[in-house]
């Protein structure tokens, strides 16, 4: 008797919704560094505004972005920051996140020489990215590598 009632016991769960079916793959959005405007110079440092490009490989939109983000030259970092927006991201489509950054002289030095001799300096964007998806809250790390020329990628203030 008490085997069964064991056996009973786990299908008695009171007013659980049944489960739906499981979730397609969900493959992790890449986070790219597009872009880098200088906004404004100061006596110690200055800011710039530096654009994301995130890409969504999945079959279902993305809401809702929060992006934490270094970016480092070698292993100076250069700035950090974090973006909540509040925009959505068709399947298959990528979406620019743009988001201010303030920066000193000396963190920029060695990366500001790179790009000054050869006109690119090498880069890595890494942070952690966090989204909505038809199946709940995702959160991981990205960490990205690059190379990016200096007269393309660096806008100064119009």
């Amino acid at each position: 008797i008490t085997t069964a009632a064991l056996a009973v016991a786990p299908g008695c769960g009171g007013s659980r919704a049944p489960a739906g079916p499981p979730p397609p793959p969900f493959y992790r959005p890449t986070v790219a560094l597009r872009e880098v405007r200088l906004a404004g110079l100061g006596i110690t440092g200055g800011s710039m505004d530096v654009v994301l490009n995130v890409w969504n490989p999945n079959g279902y939109g993305l809401q809702s972005p929060r992006v934490a983000y270094r970016i480092m030259t070698g292993d100076i970092k250069l700035g950090s920051g974090v973006h909540d927006s509040d925009i959505f991201i068709d399947s298959r489509d990528s979406a620019l996140v743009s988001s201010p950054v303030n920066f000193s002289y000396l963190s920029i030095g060695r990366a500001g020489r790179e790009m000054l001799n050869s006109g690119t300096v090498d880069y890595r964007v890494l942070g952690d990215i966090d989204v909505d998806t038809p199946y709940g809250r995702y959160t991981f790390p990205y960490d990205r590598n690059g190379r990016f020329a200096s007269l393309t990628a660096v806008r100064l203030p119009e």
